[in-house]
């Protein structure tokens, strides 16, 4: 069983807009989808078949209507209901070419007994499971939650991925994770650097590897993905071509289809390819793409080769 942690969930509202350089602006009528990147993760993970389960906090209607979206598209849950607040609301604003702007709110307060709570869930974890911890971190919460629940899995042989930004990524490189995925920024951010090339980017990636990391996946959009490998390789997967609807979800859906692909192949070229199927799915659609869509786009992606 995968075990998707997600400490700030949100209920998106996604809505085409119109730029605005002042004054009132305006965008069209939206929807409301259950969002936060572990739930995303979860999302795919189960329309692909993949036994799982979402954890983390919800408060208020919002956060009983982010559980409604997941039960009635069959993803099961394990939430902590908090006492007071409501899950944040997100709203993303699409432009016509693709790109999105983003207004994140934060979430609730979560109480110490609450996370003492999750705390043990994940430890409770052994062998044959998976825990994904994704997303940003509530202002209420430790800044090294994450290495706290991460505790001893990869001792326990428990399958380990990790997708955040900044220090919080910084702090997880000690547990030795399974996989840990930034984007091309937050590699550029890791060290300081400015990126211009695939080549470099592989290197830095390889850094990331040397620190204890097992796999680091650097997605980079349009492009495609590459992999710095527990054996030291350096992979890389290009795209899928297609019109880009928008990118929301991508990278979260990258992690999903390369542990799906890990599942089915055990090879970091299988997990890689797959991996790369599914956020160019993502991208290629409105919201998470089915797990149909992903197999469907797999022939498409370019067999994956070494840099």
């Amino acid at each position: 069983m995968v075990y998707t942690v997600t400490l700030n969930p949100a209920l998106d509202l996604s809505a085409p807009a119109a730029p605005a350089s002042g004054g009132a602006a305006r965008y069209g009528q939206g929807d409301f989808i259950a969002g936060g990147k572990g739930i995303n993760v979860s999302l795919l993970l189960t329309s692909l078949g993949v036994e799982n389960c979402a954890l983390g906090f919800l408060g208020g209607f919002t956060g009983q209507e982010v559980e409604r979206q997941l039960a009635a598209q069959g993803c099961k849950t394990d939430f902590l209901p908090l006492p007071a607040g409501c899950t944040r609301i997100n709203l993303k604003l699409l432009g016509g070419d693709g790109g999105v702007t983003e207004l994140n709110g934060d979430g609730p307060e979560i109480p110490l007994p609450f996370l003492e709570k999750l705390e043990e869930k994940c430890a409770a974890l052994g062998p044959g499971d998976g825990l994904v911890l994704a997303g940003s971190v509530p202002p209420s919460l430790p800044r090294d939650i994450y290495v706290r629940l991460l505790g001893q899995a990869a001792e326990k042989g428990v399958l380990t991925a990790v997708d955040a930004s900044g220090e919080a990524l910084k702090a997880v490189l000690c547990r030795r994770p399974f996989l840990i995925k930034p984007n091309l920024q937050e590699l550029e951010e890791l060290f300081q650097v400015e990126i211009a090339t695939v080549s470099q980017a592989a290197e830095y990636a390889g850094m990331l590897r040397e620190m204890g990391v097992q796999n680091v996946v650097v997605s980079m959009g349009e492009k495609g993905a590459l992999l710095a490998d527990s054996t030291g390789r350096r992979l890389f997967c290009r795209a899928a071509q297609g019109e880009a609807v928008s990118a929301v979800g991508a990278g979260d859906s990258l992690v999903a289809g390369f542990l799906y692909g890990w599942s089915l192949h055990g090879t970091g070229e299988g997990a890689l390819r797959w991996g790369v199927a599914a956020g160019c799915a993502t991208a290629f659609t409105a919201g998470i793409a089915q797990g149909d869509m992903v197999k469907k786009l797999y022939p498409l992606v370019g067999n994956p080769y070494p840099l």
